[in-house]
């Protein structure tokens, strides 16, 4: 009995398709996965570049800035000057060191000394006693102390003249230590505020002893 022939070719050609397809999703996964890989170095790179560069910025701004040392300099035996007349003849011991973060200005300072105790006698001479028996009239002397020292060592302009002083009523003006005679006090005063911390000059006057008598 004859049999039909079967056709085995047909469904062989549909099994080859299939096989062809993996080498292209290799190819492409191997091209996605190197894209990732890229974008992940490309990522990190920039990660640390970037958070690296804060640190760097802050060595060289230390590298920029020398740290200062303090140095005190008495500017010799006390001031003793006759003040402007109030309520009768008072006049004002005080001893004066200068504070300063530039070490080379130390025997500038000496190398000046009665120019610069020249300028502050006359500047001191200048007051009245209600003018210095304030905190804020020792910040302002602290202040002009600084000007004509920095004006003598070159640093700045000596202030302007000061205006007329008007004299305070009597009851205003009477009230230092009147018992012992004498207003005395060790001040360690600081320099007027400013926005940016003086670092040049004369930053800082100290009185090691103040007397309105």
């Amino acid at each position: 009995m004859a049999t039909k022939p079967t056709k085995p070719a047909a469904p062989a050609a549909k099994d080859e398709a299939p096989a062809a397809a993996p080498p292209k999703s290799k190819k492409m996964l191997i091209i996605i996965i190197v894209l990732l890989l890229l974008g992940i170095a490309g990522g990190a790179g920039w990660f640390f570049s970037k958070g690296s560069a804060p640190e760097g910025e802050h060595a060289e701004a230390a590298k920029e800035e020398p740290h200062l040392e303090a140095k005190f300099v008495p500017l010799g035996e006390n001031f003793t000057v006759n003040l402007q007349r109030e309520e009768g003849d008072q006049y004002l011991q005080a001893g004066i060191t200068l504070k300063i973060l530039q070490p080379e200005l130390e025997e500038k300072i000496k190398a000046t000394m009665p120019e610069i105790r020249s300028k502050l006698l006359f500047l001191l001479s200048g007051k009245y006693p209600s003018e210095l028996q304030t905190a804020e009239g020792k910040k302002k002397l602290i202040a002009e102390i600084i000007a004509e020292t920095d004006a003598v060592l070159g640093l700045g302009t000596a202030p302007a003249a000061p205006a007329a002083h008007t004299a305070a009523p009597a009851h205003e003006t009477g009230h230092e230590a009147a018992a012992s005679g004498a207003a005395s006090a060790p001040v360690a005063a600081h320099a007027v505020a400013a926005d940016k911390p003086k670092t040049t000059g004369v930053v800082d006057v100290l009185f090691t002893s103040f007397i309105i008598q």
